[in-house]
């Protein structure tokens, strides 16, 4: 398609990117089809874009005539920090079939100016087979995932009488106990179970001593260990399919030690806040020492471990249904140069747990989410036993290797739980579904990262990674949460399930990504309804925290990480260069009054060409002359940085 004419709007075709920006209140741009007509079975408009700040607003007229009975609303462009796909059916948006007679694309962006978004690959086309399918289902899965939503937020609000007060993990079995005066079935939850469904009953017998009752239950059935499962206690009188609960959902919350011959008697901490993020070790990683960097943050990236083929070296998983799926461990080669580096000089290691969505189904790994439809990495398929037990494989695996950071090839010491979850159809996709589903998954996902790392290393935590975007009122688009809902719920989870040890890693950005200063944020406030979060008021979240009702269960706050951020310069011109230094010189005087963040891990260390024309690095985009590029003023400001 070709640009004929734009309104309150600038733009420019870079390679295969239209790069537009917002000059007015009434932005649109209007295409020439290439074809001359439209083919009415193209009924779906698709490209890929990036914006730091959402479109509300977005439309689109099909003419000619551009008029109104051609005009018609398109599902938003939701804030994508990261290249987004989208994709809109533009019969089931407009209600009626397309002419084959219309040659003239308009699409409007809203009424703000300012607004700046990139976008590639845009076309008109067939729907796929995918695309029908799941527009057939949408009604009765809406239905369903409502259904879903309500019985979980009755879930978390609701009150039992009775509370599963123990659970002891020993060799080859559990002990479940509770006081409870009343005969009762134990239900188990494996971790491929969400909450809303209805659980498998055990046949284990109840045992009871006066008001206490207890189940002694195998702890492995079918090679899988049982550590990983929920238990609820039902009424004996109550059906299969629909029982009758008198507890919540508990796990064991005391993790014993698969190798207790391990280690190090404490857990690591930075000597300071100054961390790092994007590292590489084709890099020049010695400078890490040299700018005085003290923690990092590493992309654990789980697909490198998965491969339905056999080879040398290569363990078959079992899965329970017989798949050829092996376990890879030439992944680790990669992995092992950064933690030996990390051990060597003592920086504590954050993993960033994440599962890459490919867009061809005959790539689609065992581990991504079957629902997941779009973004770049997707949630773990925790739908179906055989895909949760290989995830809990190669994290067990993973977390056996790296499990104590002063031994070689080093460990890991934080397992932050996928990225940035509140833009989850972005960074953690598992399809679009209510709140509630997404967090409880998120939440599933949480407790069996640090229930592994910890059967490993009693001194990991595990991580919730949360945009600067703190309160998100929910608009039934099921594409966005709200940081400061989900930290409530998960503590919520913790309480009443059993609480375990996870933090906090939040990514305090200014409000707009582009801003050329940390300090002018517009959007922010010292209240706990404030929209964002950034540098600018980042004690609303230390107070958010600290407060009684979201502390852990030993009364302290939970270990908070500031695991990506970075600030922008327009052009690598001694006027941006200043400006970034002092945004990085003003957030790092902003920390060392709040000993509460542990880390600030800073994003990037290099310029990357595919960031939306971010240029967050301490230093520049690498060119053929400077393959790391240069090193900018801001590298030598966060050197000097105690």
């Amino acid at each position: 398609m070709t640009i004929v004419r734009a309104n309150d709007m600038e733009w420019k075709s870079v390679g295969d990117e239209f790069h537009l920006v917002t000059t007015g209140n009434d932005p649109y741009v209007i295409w020439q089809l290439d074809s001359g007509r439209l083919d009415p079975s193209h009924r779906v408009l698709a490209f890929e874009y990036f914006a730091v700040e959402q479109v509300d607003g977005f439309s689109v007229f099909l003419g000619p005539p551009i008029t109104e009975q051609n005009h018609f609303d398109l599902p938003e462009l939701v804030q994508a920090e990261g290249w987004q796909s989208y994709a809109a059916d533009l019969i089931t948006a407009s209600g009626k079939s397309l002419s084959k007679d219309t040659h003239l694309l308009r699409l409007d962006f809203g009424m703000r100016p300012e607004v700046r978004l990139r976008l590639r690959g845009i076309e008109l086309r067939h729907q796929t087979d995918e695309e029908r399918q799941r527009a057939e289902q949408a009604e009765s899965m809406r239905r369903e995932k409502m259904r879903q939503h309500q019985f979980i937020r009755t879930y978390l609000t609701k009150k039992y009488g009775t509370t599963i007060d123990r659970i002891e993990v020993r060799s080859n079995t559990l002990l479940i106990s509770a006081e409870c005066d009343r005969d009762v079935r134990l239900v188990e939850f494996a971790p491929s179970a969400s909450i809303a469904s209805a659980g498998t009953p055990t046949s284990e017998e109840l045992v009871r001593n006066e008001t206490r009752i207890e189940f002694r239950v195998p702890r492995y059935v079918d090679g899988r260990d049982r550590l990983h499962s929920g238990w609820r206690m039902a009424t004996l009188e109550s059906s299969v399919d629909q029982p009758e609960f008198v507890t919540a959902r508990h796990f064991p919350t005391d993790v014993p030690l698969a190798d207790p011959d391990l280690p190090l008697p404490h857990r690591p901490f930075p000597k300071s806040q100054k961390g790092l993020g994007g590292i590489m070790m084709s890099g020049p990683v010695e400078e890490l020492v040299e700018l005085g960097v003290h923690a990092i943050t590493v992309n654990l990236v789980l697909n490198r471990f998965v491969t339905p083929q056999g080879g040398a070296g290569r363990d078959r998983i079992d899965d329970g249904t017989g798949a050829a799926i092996y376990f890879n461990p030439a992944a680790f080669d990669h992995y092992d140069r950064i933690m030996e580096f990390a051990r060597r000089h003592e920086l504590v290691v954050s993993a960033i747990v994440l599962i890459p969505r490919s867009k061809s189904p005959k790539s689609r790994s065992i581990l991504v989410h079957p629902e997941a439809d779009g973004g770049i990495y997707a949630m773990p398929d925790l739908t179906s036993p055989a895909s949760t037990s290989v995830y809990l494989e190669v994290l067990s695996r993973i977390a056996r290797r790296y499990r104590d950071p002063s031994r070689s090839p080093g460990g890991i010491t934080h397992w932050i739980a996928h990225n940035e979850i509140d833009f989850h159809t972005i960074w953690t996709n598992m399809g679009k579904q209510p709140r509630s589903i997404v967090t409880e998954t998120y939440y599933r996902s949480m407790r069996m990262i640090g229930t592994v790392a910890k059967r490993h290393n009693p001194h990991a935590t595990v991580f919730a990674s949360l945009t600067h975007h703190w309160n998100v009122p929910d608009d039934d688009s099921w594409q966005r949460l709200s940081p400061r809902e989900l930290l409530n719920s998960i503590q919520q989870y913790s309480r009443l399930e059993g609480d375990f040890d996870w933090g906090v890693a939040y990514h305090p950005y200014p409000q707009s990504l582009f801003a050329t200063v940390a300090w002018s944020d517009r959007n922010v406030s010292d209240r706990f309804d404030t929209p964002l979060i950034t540098i600018q008021n980042l004690q609303v979240l230390g107070r958010f925290l600290q407060q009684p009702r979201m502390l852990n269960a030993v009364g302290e706050m939970r270990t908070v990480l500031l695991s990506e951020q970075g600030f922008h310069s327009a052009d690598y011109g001694e006027p941006s260069q200043q400006f970034q230094s002092q945004s990085l010189s003003y957030a790092m005087q902003r920390l060392k009054t709040m000993p509460w963040i542990e880390s600030f891990h800073y994003h990037r260390w290099i310029d990357h060409p595919d960031e939306g024309g971010l240029k967050l690095g301490l230093r520049t985009l690498p060119t053929a002359e400077n393959p790391f590029g240069k090193r900018k003023k801001s590298w030598y400001v966060y050197q000097a940085i105690k």
